[in-house]
């Protein structure tokens, strides 16, 4: 998100300018670009999008629509734009593995993909990735070619993976991921060289997630990680997943992917019990929180809450945020103890945006408990 949003921000700082000239889009057919490219020995450059895409209107409003790109892109290339929803797009979406958008794709001339990237940027950024992807032996063509000979070296699957989730390819990601799993020791899978397979980064949503095998390796072999790494941020790891967890339960969001099911929240809680994190009797308290919404018992969660705020660390006070969510999705819920919660979390947090959290569930409170006739006239 924060990579977007410099991406955009770069992108208005160009808006200023006289611009005349934009990328001249003479196609919206794919199959019609690889006749053209043939015969005119160019390179095929496709900006995947979707009416609704945020970043493509940025892209085309503010990047495409530069002189300096819009030359450049009309002297080098057959320029395709494609809905990926309409005509060719969704069969596209499937050859082609498109996972986010704006998606670009490079084919050479003969049709045969060469590069992709993804997002929003701006038009410094896009050019040099464009201009990589021009050349032959770029980092793509190159890794993936080396990997269809049968080289299956560590450094190799490694970089294969995190470029498949930059390309937003994650099914692809995940099986190179299992992959190198396999191949790789116990004694390597703790190198400092494969923490970035583990750690919390851009890529741990996909590989280190709840429940991922990465993160359930880690959390079961915590001690090798801790010597190879550092015991802290191996702990900070565990302990953010935990909570995210637990958050995400009480939102209501872990259990639209599953159902509640109390085996796996023992074994959560066995794991938590199995590592030294400083903060795991916190910890098994919010799994316990979670646990409690998935059975659907409000009153266990806010026992469990409010008895515990005074242990909390300040990172784990903020399952209040999960808290209020909880609260506000029960119909006809009339907050009890609400009160003595939000003034118990005032009283321990230093973080501004908790305390009026606290102050917006008091409201909460009141004005569930208003008299009917009273809320009515209000």
């Amino acid at each position: 998100m924060k990579k977007l949003l410099t991406g955009i921000m770069f992108m208005m700082a160009t808006a200023g300018y006289a611009q005349n000239r934009s990328i001249n889009f003479n196609t919206t057919s794919l199959q019609e670009a690889f006749k053209l490219a043939k015969a005119q020995h160019k390179m095929i450059f496709t900006d995947c999008y979707t009416e609704w895409c945020v970043p493509c209107k940025g892209m085309e409003k503010l990047v495409f629509t530069q002189d300096s790109v819009a030359d450049f892109f009309n002297s080098h290339f057959i320029n395709v734009k494609m809905d990926m929803e309409k005509g060719e797009g969704p069969a596209a979406i499937k050859t082609y593995t498109v996972g986010a958008f704006p998606t670009y794709l490079l084919f050479d001339e003969n049709g045969k993909q060469v590069y992709k990237f993804v997002g929003g940027m701006s038009a410094t950024e896009f050019m040099a990735k464009i201009k990589l992807g021009m050349k032959v032996d770029n980092e793509e063509s190159r890794m993936l070619a080396r990997y269809a000979a049968g080289e299956r070296q560590p450094d190799l699957m490694r970089e294969l993976i995190l470029l498949k989730i930059r390309q937003m390819e994650i099914g692809v990601a995940k099986k190179l991921n299992d992959e190198l799993m396999d191949l790789l020791t116990p004694a390597q899978r703790a190198l400092p060289e494969n923490w970035v397979l583990f750690k919390e980064n851009r890529y741990a949503m996909y590989l280190s997630n709840v429940d991922t095998r990465n993160f359930n390796y880690l959390v079961d072999h915590w001690r090798d990680f801790a010597a190879n790494n550092n015991k802290d941020s191996v702990d900070r790891k565990m302990s953010l997943i935990f909570r995210k967890l637990a958050t995400e339960s009480l939102e209501g969001y872990h259990f639209k992917k599953q159902p509640y099911v109390k085996a796996q929240f023992e074994h959560y809680k066995e794991q938590i019990k199995a590592t030294e994190m400083p903060d795991k009797n916190q910890l098994l308290v919010l799994i316990e929180m979670g646990q409690a919404a998935g059975e659907k018992n409000p009153e266990k969660v806010t026992a469990l809450f409010e008895k515990n705020i005074h242990t909390f660390s300040e990172d784990n006070l903020r399952i209040t945020w999960g808290y209020v969510s909880y609260c506000a999705s029960i119909p006809g819920y009339k907050y009890p103890r609400a009160t003595q919660i939000a003034d118990k979390v005032i009283k321990k947090t230093k973080n501004p945006y908790l305390v009026s959290t606290c102050e917006m569930l008091k409201a909460n409170q009141i004005r569930a408990n208003k008299p009917i006739n009273e809320a009515q006239n209000k």
